[in-house]
């Protein structure tokens, strides 16, 4: 099967992470696999060093200068920058399917809705955004969920040596956000005030955006010296190893590349109740589930979990369990074939 992966953004996130890992997996299946992306992108350069064959995405291209070349299926991924004419070329020769992972505004979800006369499946990354699809009125037959897959190779040995961390005290609570307005950082400080206060062995960990706001805000709290703070990072693997729980302060709704990765690490996860963030958590078995902004809740579910080291490694290992059946690379790049078989075959 010869399969186009469409990315019209430049950010390195959850979408360009799928485009370049399905086309990988591709590749491994014996398909012909190719990107279509930003020539100043970070995934145009990831796809050079895999090996992938990859195209700059011209401004031409989105407004239908695009030669089909032969391809069975074209996949966009986010296409918010996409034209009908991009589309319409694309479908003259070929099966088009969208992945819609980001969550949106109605008008959003309309627009997309709308390009449905060019478009043989679109693919949600999860539950909600399937629902607002087909809200916005996109044929709910032709509305498919496939979870966003991850490379589970890079996580799993953090995995391996959690059964052994649940024993071991102080316990570390981390996260990881690059959220500028600061106040997902600031939340999660807070709340480890609140754990300290009632547990002051524990330590503190975040990851990210690099702003000396965040160091002064611990300081301010006075628990700057039972806080690291280590900025971006490109060795997650050995920090998700480090950490016994994530909890994850965002209060805004979406999905979070870094969750499922902690969750893949066979890291306990406190989650807020956000459309898209929580679509994968059940409560009690693989995280726990509190309501966002709020910090009470935040330090309780925290504070549950060191408390009961068994029910701490029993919530990770489901939460690993869940991402390795359901959201590994070989996964969902199965499921996505599956859709395009169908879709040529019909």
């Amino acid at each position: 099967m010869n399969i186009l992966n469409v990315c019209d953004g430049t950010d390195w996130d959850m979408t360009a992470y799928q485009a370049l890992h399905t086309a990988i997996q591709f590749g491994r299946l014996k398909h012909n696999a190719s990107v279509l992306c930003p020539k100043n992108s970070r995934l145009y350069a990831e796809c050079q060093k895999n090996k992938i064959a990859v195209s700059p995405l011209t401004l031409g291209a989105k407004f239908g200068f695009f030669k089909p070349g032969g391809w069975d299926v074209v996949h966009f991924y986010n296409p918010m920058g996409v034209t009908p004419l991009f589309l319409r070329k694309a479908r003259s020769g070929s099966r088009v399917f969208i992945t819609q992972v980001r969550l949106g505004s109605q008008k959003a979800f309309e627009r997309l809705a709308s390009l449905e006369p060019y478009v043989d499946n679109y693919v949600a990354a999860c539950n909600s955004v399937q629902e607002d699809l087909v809200r916005a009125g996109a044929d709910q037959r032709r509305v498919f969920m496939v979870p966003p897959g991850i490379n589970i190779g890079r996580w799993e040995s953090a995995m391996l040596i959690k059964p052994a961390m649940f024993q071991k005290r102080p316990y570390k609570v981390g996260t990881v956000s690059m959220d500028r307005t600061l106040k997902e950082q600031q939340l999660f400080l807070m709340m480890a005030k609140d754990v300290l206060e009632a547990l002051p062995d524990t330590n503190f960990m975040i990851v990210g955006l690099k702003d000396e706001r965040i160091r002064a805000f611990a300081r301010a709290l006075g628990i700057s010296h039972k806080v690291d703070i280590l900025w971006e990072r490109a060795d997650m693997p050995e920090i998700m190893a480090m950490m016994h729980i994530y909890a994850k302060t965002s209060r805004r709704e979406g999905m979070s590349m870094s969750l499922i990765e902690a969750q893949a690490s066979g890291v306990a996860c406190v989650v807020p109740r956000l459309r898209g963030l929580s679509d994968f958590t059940v409560h009690d078995c693989n995280g726990l589930i509190v309501q966002p902004d709020n910090v009470a809740a935040c330090a309780e579910a925290v504070i549950r979990l060191i408390n009961n080291p068994g029910m701490c490694h029993s919530l990770a290992k489901m939460a690993f369990d869940y991402v390795n059946n359901n959201m590994s690379v070989p996964v969902t790049a199965n499921l996505l074939l599956r859709l395009y078989e169908d879709a040529l075959q019909k």
